[in-house]
């Protein structure tokens, strides 16, 4: 049975990537309504460290490679955790990809005003997006001209960024087209192309007049079928899949009476009971981002391996190239063959010494020292609540204490005194932990 003492972890791992030993203390001493308001304003958490360590990096954003690993120092390394983790729901919300675009700086840029409107308000920041030079190029708006319309933004606009399929007619889809018409990109700014747009009458979703893309993007953020579309997927991102109707419609209903507020939302929904319930806690797979931000964090890892973004690549996220215009499926879509193959490759490595050498990986035998723990079961109950909680059945426990309390010889000891069995017992122990199943599930 869950207990009150694990919601600000579980709060932490949902509206961010869980939490450093150091962070968790920090939020336990607020309390949970005091943890959800200071996540639910990053602006008023000091974020200097983090500027300076990425200044020290010297990344160049005109490489994709070093754009990744930017990204993943933010999500690391951020104290506005949920200022990240929303500019990760909205690069999947807004899926646009590099391999398209062809132009690196351009999904910086549009990567920087995800963050910036990331817990505003939506309908800015959908015109935002809409004159976005990224999505422009992603989604052909390029070629949308007065007399040969591109459809392929308005579509797009309608059935994954606001109300959803079913909710439009082609024709909605065909007059909002026109009215994007001449929205287009020039020197890396929107540029509206006069000449290339569309004046006449035009009618979408019943209003009509000689609308243009800023009329079409306030009637969207208007509907209430945006305001349940959106509703939904923000619970199924941060709470429950599957989330019941009147869930959802009580989440509706803030963001209409909010005026399209994001920030409201969020608070329901992390105040919500369904949030602080069975049915949400370690009910989630977690996404390749998600493990890996999370066990950097958790084994106060600091200096971060180059190939970290390539490994989340292969575990089926790559940021910065979603595979399609609807992101990532998420859920079950986590788990496959080969994802669970890399998955576990990449728990190998988090506990191999030889990336320690390197200084990638802090050593599980530090964390011990740190606590001052004196036998197994302290050992396993340690890593077993900073990695999972202590969310595992009782057998589980006892055969991963058993297994500690064994030297390479196969003795049994009560006490961890030798510093090579330590080492070894303790990398292999945070390795089983981490190819647990428990450990997928945030």
């Amino acid at each position: 049975m869950v207990t009150e003492n694990i919601w600000i972890s579980h709060l932490l791992r949902r509206a961010g990537f869980g939490a450093t030993p150091k962070e968790l203390a920090h939020f336990t001493k607020l309390g949970y309504a005091e943890a959800v308001e200071e996540l639910l304003n990053p602006q008023t958490v000091d974020n200097q460290d983090l500027e300076r360590l990425i200044q020290n990096q010297q990344f160049d954003f005109t490489q994709i490679e070093d754009l990744r690993r930017w990204w993943l120092y933010r999500m690391t390394f951020t104290k506005r955790p949920l200022e990240e983790k929303m500019t990760l729901f909205w690069h999947g919300h807004f899926a646009t990809g590099d391999a398209k675009v062809k132009n690196t700086f351009a999904m910086y840029g549009q990567n920087l005003l995800l963050r910036k409107y990331a817990l505003g308000n939506f309908q800015d920041l959908l015109m935002a997006i809409t004159r976005d030079p990224a999505m422009i190029v992603y989604l052909d708006n390029q070629q949308n001209r007065r007399g040969k319309p591109n459809e392929n933004y308005a579509r797009e606009v309608m059935e994954l960024f606001t109300m959803g399929i079913g909710n439009y007619t082609e024709k909605d889809v065909k007059e909002a087209a026109r009215a994007f018409t001449g929205w287009q990109t020039r020197q890396a700014s929107f540029f509206f192309n006069d000449r290339q747009h569309d004046y006449g009458s035009k009618n979408v979703l019943g209003v009509a007049g000689d609308l243009d893309g800023g009329d079409v993007v306030k009637i969207l953020t208007a509907r209430p079928a945006t305001a349940r579309y959106l509703a939904k997927k923000l619970i199924t991102f941060f709470a429950c899949d599957n989330p019941d109707p009147a869930f959802v419609e009580e989440i509706a209903s803030i963001y209409v009476t909010g005026r399209f507020k994001i920030r409201p939302m969020l608070r329901a929904i992390f105040r919500h009971p369904t949030f602080l319930s069975e049915k949400s806690y370690h009910a989630k797979i977690k996404s390749p981002v998600e493990l890996v931000v999370g066990t950097l964090k958790h084994l106060e890892i600091q200096n971060l391996d180059g190939d970290l973004p390539s490994m989340m690549s292969r575990m089926g996220q790559n940021i910065f190239n979603p595979p399609s215009v609807k992101g990532w499926d998420g859920g079950a879509a986590w788990v496959s063959t080969d994802s669970m193959m890399e998955r576990f490759n990449f728990a190998a490595r988090a506990t191999a010494q030889k990336f320690d050498e390197l200084n990638y990986y802090t050593s599980p035998s530090e964390l011990v020292y740190k606590q001052n723990l004196r036998n197994a079961g302290q050992v396993v109950d340690y890593f077993l609540n900073l990695l999972v909680e202590g969310d595992v059945p009782a057998s589980c426990r006892k055969r991963l204490i058993a297994y500690v309390s064994t030297d390479l010889t196969g003795k049994t000891v009560p006490v961890l005194a030798d510093d090579r069995t330590l080492d070894a017992k303790l990398r292999g122990l945070v390795h089983l932990i981490m190819t647990s199943p428990a450990y997928q599930l945030a």
